[in-house]
């Protein structure tokens, strides 16, 4: 007879065990499931994320207040420090005058007519296709003054097309520069103007900078002013 209990009651013991872990498996199974597909989900927006940031992504656009239309674009660039906004407009003139404005800058910038803000800014090299210079620009209290030194390559296609991209340029230079000029060690960007008709052009302005820290909320409006007003002088020069 006790036997006979004994075997009863280990039967419904083990019973009990596995009902206590088939409910437990019932209430814990979901958990788990929603867990993993949360950590799912969650990898996949950072994923998104990331990608999305190496996109163009609209910043800001001209409004009906605006004299003109322009668009303006920034994106993350991968495997860097750098960020880079660009700007989209049309300009009522020819690739070839919008090429041959932005190089009439430089030489008038070179001559002196901006010495107030570029107490320096000699031509070292010159060809056809090239610019080579070097530039100081007169930066606020307590701020140093910067240096820079810049090549521009200027580019042409069969369609008439122009373009010229510029970067820095410090190749045989000191690796420090000097105690009164804080050294501009990246500096790169280009100008694209492409035929839309005759006397018609879209130009696109493109900069990559290495913010250093400064937060985006200082940074956008900075580049912002900087891109308009590229564009306004590429606009009113190529008008005269």
């Amino acid at each position: 007879m006790y036997h006979l209990f004994k075997s009863q009651f280990s039967k419904k013991s083990r019973v009990a065990k596995v009902a206590f872990y088939a409910i437990t498996f019932l209430f814990v199974f979901p958990m788990l499931t929603s867990c993993s597909a949360y950590r799912i989900n969650r990898l996949k927006n950072k994923s998104y994320k990331e990608w999305k940031a190496y996109q163009w992504n609209e910043t800001k656009r001209s409004s009906d207040k605006d004299d003109s239309e322009w668009t303006i674009y920034s994106r993350k660039i991968k495997g860097t420090n750098l960020f880079e906004y660009k700007i989209e407009g049309a300009v009522a003139s020819s690739p070839e005058a919008c090429i041959a404005a932005f190089r009439e800058d430089i030489y008038d910038h070179s001559e002196g007519h901006f010495s107030k803000k570029y107490p320096v800014y000699d031509i070292l090299q010159e060809s056809t296709d090239s610019l080579l210079t070097y530039v100081v620009h007169n930066e606020p209290f307590p701020f140093r003054d910067t240096e820079m030194k810049i090549q521009y390559v200027f580019i042409h296609d069969k369609d008439e097309n122009k373009a010229v991209e510029w970067n820095e340029a410090w190749h045989g230079s000191s690796a420090t520069g000097t105690k009164k000029l804080n050294r501009v060690k990246t500096f790169r960007g280009s100008w694209q103007f492409s035929t839309v008709s005759q006397n018609k052009s879209n130009a696109v302005n493109i900069v990559q900078f290495d913010p250093k820290g400064m937060p985006k909320w200082l940074v956008k409006p900075m580049v912002t002013k900087f891109l308009r007003n590229g564009l306004d002088d590429i606009r009113s020069a190529t008008s005269k």
